[in-house]
C-alpha cells in the first residue's frame, strides 16, 4: 500500500511538473509574440527595451546580398523614416523564435511603396538578439 501511494505521488507530482513546464513555455512563446509585435509599432522610445545591446540583424533584397545592421542602425531607420507601417498577417512562435510574413508599407518620395516580408527574430531573455529578412516589393 505504500508502495502504490508512494507511485501515485510522483506521478502526480510529475504531471503537475509537465503541466507547469508547458504552461511557462505557452506564456514565453506569448511574451516573445508580444514583444514582435512591439517592435513592428516602431516607437524609437521601445528600441532600448525590445532589442539587445548586441543586436544583429541583416535582411535580404533584390539582389540577395545581406544588408546588415544594429541597435543604434535601428533607431536612425526608425527616426529617418516616421511613414513606415508594418502590418501582421500571420505570427508564429517556437522556442526562442518568432517568424512573421507582414505588408511594410512606406512613402518613397510621394510614391506609396508596398513590400511584403518574412521576418525571423530569435529572442532571449526577454530582448530580440537577430533578426532576418526578405522582402519582395508589391508595386
Amino acid at each position: 500500500m505504500k508502495k502504490l501511494v508512494l507511485l501515485v505521488s510522483i506521478l502526480v507530482m510529475a504531471s503537475t511538473s509537465c503541466q507547469t513546464s508547458n504552461e511557462d513555455k505557452k506564456m514565453s512563446l506569448d511574451e516573445n509574440k508580444k514583444i514582435s509585435t512591439l517592435y513592428h509599432e516602431r516607437n524609437l522610445e521601445d528600441v532600448d527595451r525590445l532589442l539587445s545591446d548586441d543586436f544583429v540583424g541583416s535582411y535580404f533584397y533584390q539582389d540577395l546580398k545581406p544588408i546588415i545592421w544594429n541597435k543604434e542602425n535601428h533607431k536612425i531607420g526608425i527616426a529617418n523614416n516616421p511613414n513606415v507601417k508594418d502590418s501582421i498577417l500571420i505570427q508564429i512562435a517556437e522556442d526562442d523564435w518568432v517568424a512573421e510574413r507582414f505588408i511594410r508599407t512606406f512613402k518613397n518620395e510621394d510614391t506609396i511603396m508596398k513590400s511584403e516580408v518574412m521576418q525571423f527574430k530569435q529572442i532571449k531573455n526577454g530582448k530580440i538578439i537577430s533578426s532576418w529578412e526578405l522582402f519582395n516589393p508589391i508595386n
